[in-house]
């Protein structure tokens, strides 16, 4: 499949990745493309990158190519058999890793592992043989990454299924001991996972002893496989372990061994070890977390991101039990000089910023995950994290949110020449945006501006001067009214929206005081459009403003009258509403005034509801959204604006009240040409290159509701249908006037237009109309379109049998694998006797049987948009040869599982 056509399979494989939903829509189910990998696995013709490649997708797309849990199973096996095959050759160790990674990746991600599955022991066998043999004893240096892979693969799946190793921690312990290469890490790490494990069962059950656990060496514990992640770290308050005095001091034993060979250790590795052997620490209530104190002593200067982060869990876990005042503050010292360290990258001085807003105190002031700033963070700690205009955008957002958190939990004179300097730095940026310093620098001030805002919003002084700000940059630069209404809006969303309201104000001063520039015009407008849907905005200066803009008669193009008219709008909504009169003559005279006839009918639309209804039912009707009051329908006006609404809305509906079945075509016969002509003419006929065919399909549109008001009368029933997949044209709705539960259904016809013959699947949704005059709609069941709907009988004119052979034989030959590129010959094999093959051809290919001699049949297909398929059958002994030639090669899968399907059907 994947090298025919000049399409290698590292292009097959691109493909996949690029979409692996649709791809598998158009090249047959997953555990088909799965099973045709798996063959290609052991192909000599491969390459070791490419079977790479193809064991990267089981890792990344196990349950997409295997869908269930036999199919994993399945795959598990397959994996593991050429695990077996490969000599212990050097250049096979890489693709021997893979291959376990793989196997066990498909068992657990599609539940398949378990005591049931002789794959799982399979597995497990070959795991445990491999990480039972230390210091390479047995297989050699060449056997070592394929041990630490195992040790890898066994510390999975006791993370997956926690306890699955609790009966083997004495062997585990031993072989950890006996490790001196390079695989002693991941032996280590095997070994800590379950010991924690272990700990955390064991303070949950409350039975058993945690000596008798570390000395344990029993069989596999299965149950586990039953458990999927349910045992989790995130419940360690709840879980206590008080053991022995003898347990504990063999507890102690076996964390100071860990914690002693852990410097030869990866970051990376360090930081799992130290956070499991802590959580095991932290269960066990009568074990001192001081153990761990040389282990700080020796990170504390680390600049690792991963071991830092190790610390914060061990000072998160332990507080004030492992770390001194002294320590928190050299802890935090450490982290203010990271999070500016000139050589780190911007990322890793970004977390450690956000270390220090989620800083876990020894003795916090407040509880609980939001950001907040540790006691010892002062201004004056803080000092060389002020934003500066050489940083990129993400860490002066960050300096400047935690320099203002600084400066407003902190009091006196340092506190306030910080907040002065973050006030002259936003300033300074929107002098960048004032000299058009672009989008980047327009972006960050807005964003600088509204962190200020939000830590100094109660401030009158300094809001005032980022007031004046705002104003100039909007005066000299028009365009920005979206980022400052944006601002506007964000502000407004926060607790003291002081600031917000005396911003709003001043723009609807500047706005209303400033000359009429037509170019301007939509910018202005929008500004009053969002400050009219606040009602603590007074909102009289904007009404003179509108009324002497309406009499000046520059109204602008269609753009700015919608945008006139939403501010009418909104003014219409206010509560309390403005001066009704004036806002009517505006409207009066823009219905009239106006250039646009589209803005004239919705102002005189506008006009005719504000003269007509009450203040309340013009929001109702105005508003899109209203929340449902709770209030008696005995009011007719509420009832009434109820109903309007209700009757605008598109209202769902689940289940659906009507269904598609499928119904067979009758009746349809494709074009033939004039029987006059010769076989070869009409063979080249066939073949040539004409318009693309169709596809149509037929179903009966059922009513599936109640057969009672409102549902037992459907009107303007429109079908709408997606395909998901990219291989088909977009697909007509259907429109049926009239679907009722107490009359036949109507037959639809769906025609298709496929790019190329893949399977594929509609999405349907139905909208409609009941009696009751709503309108609704349903998402009905996918339509499947299999591959042999695709199939269409080959237009041939009424000749004998001994022509319609001859015919079949030059498509034959025209056909030949030989002629093009495209063209491709394959061959299958059905265990059917010639009885059972008669039946079977005759129920599922009588429609294509082109001719037929004794126990042999030659079918013929076409399927759209113009490929063809040609079928030789022919009965040998109790089996059956069925010989395939196609002038489309991709056709091959899709059609080998369909001819496979057929005779496990049978």
């Amino acid at each position: 499949m994947g090298s025919r056509g000049g399409e290698p399979w590292a292009a097959t494989i691109e493909a996949f990745r690029l979409s692996p939903t649709a791809f598998l829509l158009s090249h047959g189910t997953g555990d088909t493309f799965g099973a045709d990998l798996l063959n290609e696995l052991r192909s000599e013709r491969l390459g070791e990158a490419v079977k790479l490649s193809i064991l990267f997708l089981f890792l990344e797309y196990p349950t997409l190519l295997c869908p269930d849990a036999k199919a994993g199973r399945e795959a598990a096996a397959s994996l593991l058999s050429l695990f077996a095959q490969l000599n212990l050759s050097p250049k096979h160790v890489s693709l021997r890793c893979s291959l376990l990674f793989a196997a066990e990746t498909v068992l657990v991600a599609t539940d398949s592992l378990g005591e049931d599955c002789p794959t799982s022991h399979e597995l497990l066998s070959v795991l445990l043989h491999l990480v039972s043999d230390p210091n390479d004893s047995r297989g050699g240096v060449a056997e070592r990454p394929i041990r630490a892979a195992a040790c890898e693969c066994l510390r999975e799946l006791e993370s997956c299924y926690s306890g699955f190793l609790l009966h083997r921690l004495e062997i585990l312990r031993s072989l950890h001991q006996q490790e001196v290469s390079s695989v002693h890490q991941g032996y280590t790490l095997l070994y800590s996972v379950a010991l924690r494990n272990a700990v955390f069962l064991l303070a949950r059950s409350g039975e058993g002893c945690l000596g008798d656990l570390l000395a344990s060496n029993g069989d596999l514990m299965w149950e586990a496989t039953k458990e999927l992640g349910k045992l989790s770290p995130a419940g360690l308050d709840q879980l206590v372990l008080l053991p022995s005095a003898a347990d504990l001091k063999e507890l102690k034993l076996v964390l100071s061994a860990l914690l002693e060979s852990s410097y030869l250790f990866t970051s990376a590795a360090q930081s799992h070890l130290l956070c499991h052997l802590a959580q095991a620490v932290s269960v066990v209530r009568t074990q001192s977390p001081v153990i761990f104190k040389a282990q700080l002593a020796r990170l504390f200067g680390t600049s690792s991101v991963t071991l830092e982060h190790a610390i914060l869990q061990l000072k998160s876990l332990f507080t004030d039990s492992l770390f001194t005042a002294e320590d928190e503050s050299f802890l935090l010292r450490h982290l203010v000089g990271l999070a500016q360290h000139p050589a780190l990258p911007d990322a890793v001085k970004l977390f450690h910023l956000d270390c220090l807003l989620h800083f876990p105190e020894n003795r916090p002031l407040v509880s609980g995950t939001d950001e907040r700033l540790p006691v010892l963070l002062t201004p004056r700690a803080t000092s060389g994290l002020f934003p500066g205009f050489f940083q990129d955008q993400g860490t002066v957002l960050a300096r400047m949110n935690l320099l203002c958190l600084v400066c407003v939990e902190n009091e006196g004179p340092s506190a306030e020449r910080g907040a002065g300097y973050l006030l002259e730095h936003v300033l300074a940026l929107g002098g960048l945006v004032a000299r058009d310093g672009g989008l980047d620098a327009t972006r960050l001030f807005f964003q600088a501006a509204f962190i200020f805002a939000q830590y100094f919003g109660s401030r009158a002084q300094p809001m005032a001067e980022l007031t004046r700000c705002l104003l100039d940059l909007y005066r000299r630069n028009c365009t920005l009214a979206p980022n400052i209404i944006n601002l506007l809006d964000e502000t407004w969303r926060t607790d003291e929206s002081h600031w917000a309201r005396s911003l709003a104000q001043a723009l609807q001063e500047f706005v209303v005081s400033i000359p009429l520039q037509e170019q301007d015009l939509s910018w202005h407008l929008k500004i009053l459009a969002r400050l009219a849907k606040e009602n603590e905005v007074p909102q009289a200066s904007t009404m003179q403003f509108l009324a002497r803009l309406v009499a000046s008669g520059k109204l602008g193009d269609w753009c700015s009258g919608q945008i006139l008219l939403s501010v009418c709008r909104n003014l219409m909504v206010r509560h309390p509403s403005p001066a009704l009169s004036q806002l009517a003559a505006l409207l009066h005279a823009i219905s009239l005034g106006h250039t646009d006839v589209d803005v004239q009918d919705r102002a005189g639309f506008y006009y005719t509801l504000l003269t007509n209804l009450s203040s309340e039912k013009l929001r109702s009707v105005l508003v899109p959204v209203v929340p449902v009051k709770t209030r008696s329908l005995s009011s007719s006006i509420v009832a009434d604006s109820e109903s309007f609404v209700a009757a605008l809305t598109v209202h769902p509906v689940d289940p659906a009240p009507l269904r598609l079945q499928r119904v067979e075509i009758t009746g349809d016969t494709p074009a033939v040409p004039p029987a006059e002509q010769e076989v070869d003419g009409h063979c080249q006929w066939l073949l040539a290159a004409r318009s693309p065919l169709w596809l149509r399909l037929a179903y009966r549109l059922i009513h599936a509701g109640p057969g009672t008001p409102p549902y037992d009368l459907l009107l303007c029933v429109v079908l709408r249908f997606s395909c998901t997949s990219r291989y088909y044209e977009p697909v007509p709705e259907l429109c049926i006037p009239c679907l009722a539960a107490h009359r036949p259904s109507p037959t639809v016809r769906l025609t298709l237009q496929p790019r190329c013959p893949y399977p594929t699947r509609l999405n349907v949704s139905a909208l409609y109309t009941t009696q009751d005059g709503l309108t609704r709609w349903s998402q009905l069941e996918h339509l499947e379109v299999s591959f042999p709907d695709l199939f269409l009988p080959l237009p041939v004119p009424a000749w004998s049998s001994e022509k319609l052979c001859q015919l079949f034989d030059a498509l034959w030959q025209c056909l030949h694998p030989n002629a093009k590129e495209a063209h491709a010959e394959s061959l299958t094999v059905w265990p059917l006797p010639p009885r059972s093959l008669e039946g079977l051809v005759r129920d599922q290919f009588g429609r294509y049987i082109l001719a037929e001699q004794g126990d042999e049949y030659r079918i013929a297909l076409t399927l759209p948009p113009r490929d063809h398929i040609l079928l030789l059958v022919r009965s040998v002994d109790d089996s059956a040869r069925v010989t395939i030639r196609t002038d489309n090669w991709k056709l091959l899968p899709s059609l080998n599982h369909y001819l496979q399907s057929l005779v496990k059907a049978g």
